[in-house]
């Protein structure tokens, strides 16, 4: 073989080589992409919110009442979780804030469902009162979506915040929901009193 057909095919394998990684590179952009923008994609929101529902199991409390709704078996869970124990370990807080965790359990699925790390998380956490929704009746009543779905009322029942309380899908650390929420707590008002909620879907089972 001459040494010019040596040379065309060197040539040609490496033409090959370079577009093989060239379509590898595009493909690992593309899935990063998609992982990017699924984490920072917010999901469903409440619907809006009114007054605290008289209908709700839940009672208000005499002065502020936060009310977050969880999925035990989500993976985002747990960084909601995680800033909801950030939020309340500050000390400036009025003793008189009821809170409550309404950790979903769907029509159809035993207590079982809710078994779990973020059970667990919740059980310790001082001060919280832990609500097991059997057919998601409170999340329906509140008008929750998704998980993480975080809501603020005052002593007459209007709603002050609704919110996520995380940045991104399982993201811990600083965020506009949790600033908000410390400001509105603390001072009785916020600038902010709706941000996204990064989590998984509530109605799944509905």
């Amino acid at each position: 073989m001459s040494n010019h057909s040596l040379t065309k095919q060197s040539t040609n394998s490496g033409h090959g080589l370079r577009s093989v990684a060239i379509a590898w590179g595009v493909l690992v952009l593309i899935g990063y992409g998609c992982m990017v923008f699924y984490s920072t994609a917010p999901a469903k929101t409440a619907i809006s919110v009114g007054p605290f529902p008289a209908q709700s199991a839940l009672a208000r409390g005499r002065g502020l009442t936060l009310v977050t709704f969880l999925h035990p078996r989500c993976p985002c869970s747990k960084a909601s979780v995680s800033e909801l124990q950030e939020l309340l370990a500050q000390s400036k807080f009025p003793s008189n804030l009821t809170v409550y965790a309404v950790v979903s359990q769907p029509h159809g699925c035993s207590s079982d469902f809710t078994q779990g790390a973020i059970l667990d998380s919740l059980s310790s956490m001082r001060n919280v009162q832990l609500i097991i929704d059997k057919d998601d009746l409170e999340s329906q009543r509140f008008g929750a979506r998704t998980s993480g779905q975080t809501l603020l009322f005052d002593s007459q029942g209007k709603c002050l915040f609704s919110g996520g309380i995380t940045a991104a899908r399982g993201e811990v650390g600083a965020n506009a929901g949790v600033d908000a929420l410390r400001q509105c707590i603390a001072d009785g008002q916020t600038a902010l009193n709706k941000t996204p909620v990064f989590g998984c879907s509530l109605e799944s089972s509905r």
